[in-house]
């Protein structure tokens, strides 16, 4: 069965999928928004389907912290923005009836500190911060950075970097097998410089820059999705990223099964199934077709022995990379720095701090820490006092009062997260020849989620989804084989 293109998943999701004939039976493995929007694609048209969620919540990564805070607040922990871009995810809040709001992340007062001093990314202040800088870049400030290392390597790259249906030409290719950080240096930038420009490189702060794949950054860069390309049509959702994986599970109701972790999948010519556990009992249960959408970082958990995937499927993966994410929040009693919606970056362990509350009313304010990479993994083996205790002292260290101002605080570990074991998806070098595997149905198990999308980066909830329309397409087009 030859794969759909990206633009013919989306003119048939466009014109409502006229081409999907469901099977008469489908179970769906993860509740996250790719399983929900497939669940609800094929509810909509009479098929059973059944979600079997290993959590006790909808949403996967889409997952809003409401405790321990006061006032009301909450702070997002996985997904939390959307662009204008984001067609599928747009397409389903329309539909859902969900409200969005301005991104947090759209009109940062962003600055550095580095070298116990702040400044900011204008040449000026980038000059005056006595960094060990390259003599031409002391002029460029991080603006001119990015178009010499990032956009001017982007444009020679035109069209094919950016082409709708793109596929890895002779042009594109050598990327793939380049790290982010030779590219870089190859064009001639400092250690210095790239250290600023990396926090600008939202997808790929999970991992080292040594061994993503150059190619997959650049295709990200170029978006409408790129950080560098913010305005202010950026969006959340209102409320918390929550309410969106909770309007589809109310759609779905008793077609979601809550704490039913998945533990074995099978198949053979006329019917798959899937071992489940419920209230301690194992339990088995079939289906014409089956759709996983676990994370490859959790997958192993998953014996697909009798499945029958081929030796490709197995080893992508065990090959498959995620972003080691930590994200830690502290309650302040009020903002007690200047500036506001804060965002900086540091030269300290704990790497981004932001103010993760910059819109909800009332005095207190929630201080987000992100930490990725090896700092990331370092911290998640402290304990829940220690961490918090560690990036207090930190942030003390940056903006003092902090600690008489604190009052709560929580974190989320994704790489101990239970049935995600991980973040979004980090494309290492020669990880497009991985996707299509990654994407390939094997007899009558299908694959979705954002890992398993036309994008070579993860964590985005439109990707996501766009991966749902995809496998719809593919169940519409095994209509007469079940």
């Amino acid at each position: 069965m030859r794969e759909a293109t990206q633009t013919e998943v989306r003119r048939a999701f466009d014109s409502g999928l006229p081409g999907l004939r469901p099977p008469r039976s489908v179970i769906v493995v993860g509740a996250g928004l790719a399983g929900l929007a497939v669940a609800h694609e094929l509810a909509a048209r009479d098929c059973e389907v059944t979600v079997l969620e290993a959590s006790d919540r909808p949403g996967g990564r889409a997952y809003t912290l409401r405790t321990p805070f006061a006032d009301g607040l909450h702070a997002e922990a996985g997904a939390m923005t959307l662009t204008p871009h984001c067609h599928y995810a747009m397409h389903y809040l329309r539909e859902l009836g969900v409200e969005t709001d301005t991104a947090d992340l759209f009109g940062t007062t962003f600055s550095y500190f580095a070298r116990g001093r702040f400044f900011t990314p204008d040449p000026e202040s980038v000059a005056e911060a006595g960094l060990d800088l390259h003599p031409h870049e002391k002029d460029l400030g991080v603006g001119g950075m990015i178009e010499r290392y990032v956009s001017a390597v982007a444009d020679s790259l035109q069209p094919d970097l950016s082409a709708p249906d793109w596929a890895v030409t002779q042009r594109l290719a050598p990327y793939d097998h380049l790290s982010v950080h030779e590219v870089l240096t190859d064009r001639g930038a400092s250690q210095a410089a790239i250290d600023l420009m990396e926090p600008l490189f939202l997808e790929m702060r999970g991992g080292d820059l040594k061994s993503a794949s150059a190619l997959s950054w650049l295709r990200h860069e170029a978006s409408p999705h790129s950080l560098g390309n913010a305005d202010p049509r950026w969006a959340k959702v209102k409320g918390g990223t929550d309410r969106f994986p909770q309007a589809f599970a109310q759609r779905l109701k008793s077609r979601i099964h809550y704490r039913r972790p998945v533990v074995r999948v099978e198949q053979d010519a006329e019917r798959a199934r899937v071992t489940v556990l419920a209230h301690g009992r194992m339990q088995t249960l079939e289906a014409e077709r089956v759709v996983v959408t676990v994370p490859f970082s959790a997958i192993r958990h998953i014996d697909f022995t009798e499945a029958g995937l081929s030796d490709a499927k197995h080893d992508v993966m065990r090959r498959v990379k995620y972003a080691s994410i930590v994200r830690v929040y502290l309650q302040m009693r009020r903002q007690f720095w200047p500036q506001h919606n804060a965002s900086f970056s540091t030269d300290l362990p704990i790497r981004w701090i932001r103010d993760a509350t910059p819109q909800l009313p009332g005095p207190r304010k929630i201080l987000e820490c992100l930490m990725t990479g090896w700092r990331a993994r370092a911290v998640s083996v402290m304990t829940e006092e220690e961490r918090l205790g560690f990036v207090l002292d930190e942030v003390e260290r940056m903006l003092p009062g902090a600690r008489d101002h604190f009052e709560t605080g929580t974190s989320v570990c994704w790489d101990q997260r239970p049935y995600a074991e991980g973040a979004y998806i980090l494309p290492e070098r020669g990880h497009s020849a991985l996707m299509p595997v990654i994407r390939r149905p094997e007899g009558r198990i299908h694959f979705a989620g954002d890992h398993a999308g036309f994008e070579p980066n993860g964590g985005s909830m439109t990707f996501a989804l766009e991966s749902a329309a995809r496998t719809l397409v593919e169940l519409g087009a095994t209509a007469g084989e079940s």
